[in-house]
């Protein structure tokens, strides 16, 4: 799961990540052109497993959209529109009543009606509130130079939370990717 939600770079941090990955100074930049993050491409079947759209707001807060394809066949997301906050280079936020009033599942193609399954939001929002409730979420975005893949190293309450590392790439609104669900184990 990657939580859309990136923290100010402390110096010295260190999540033992190849050292050719340097802190991305400006994670908004590519929104500010219009981009949308997709995360954990294919990029030769043009497909995402999430899709985030940030867009900046007043006094350091960021509007975030999230897909998150749970599965293809039937075609299931979860959709989380929240506000995330800058701080300095980054984003943060808390997974609370307020996040959560921002989720639905959704089903089908634009414009993502509500789905009327219940089961799957039950599960996801357990998971998701069992292990971060009022906990702070965090993600550190890193690149390579010359790498158009970026890397998101996330936390919670400050520690390392490897299961939230992900790579992502920018791409434009009408690249005609398109979401597909992670392969099931």
């Amino acid at each position: 799961m990657s939580m859309l939600a990136m923290l100010l770079l402390v110096p010295g941090a260190s999540f033992d990540i190849d050292p050719a990955y340097k802190p991305v100074r400006d994670p908004l930049a590519d929104a500010r052109a219009g981009k949308i993050q997709c995360h954990d491409p294919d990029t030769t079947e043009r497909t995402c497993r999430i899709m985030t759209w940030l867009s900046e707001a007043p006094g350091g807060r960021v509007q975030v959209r999230q897909l998150t394809a749970l599965s293809d066949s039937p075609s299931l997301a979860a959709e989380l529109r929240m506000a995330a906050t800058r701080e300095g280079e980054a984003l943060c936020g808390v997974v609370n009543d307020a996040y959560m009033a921002g989720f639905r599942i959704v089903s089908g193609r634009a414009p993502h009606a509500p789905a009327d399954a219940k089961r799957y939001a039950i599960l996801y929002r357990d998971a998701l509130v069992a292990t971060l409730w009022n906990r702070k979420t965090c993600a550190y975005a890193y690149a390579r130079p010359g790498d158009a893949v970026q890397l998101e190293v996330g936390t919670v309450d400050g520690e390392f939370a490897g299961e939230m590392m992900s790579n992502y790439i920018w791409i434009s609104a009408n690249a005609g990717y398109r979401l597909k669900a992670r392969a099931q184990l």
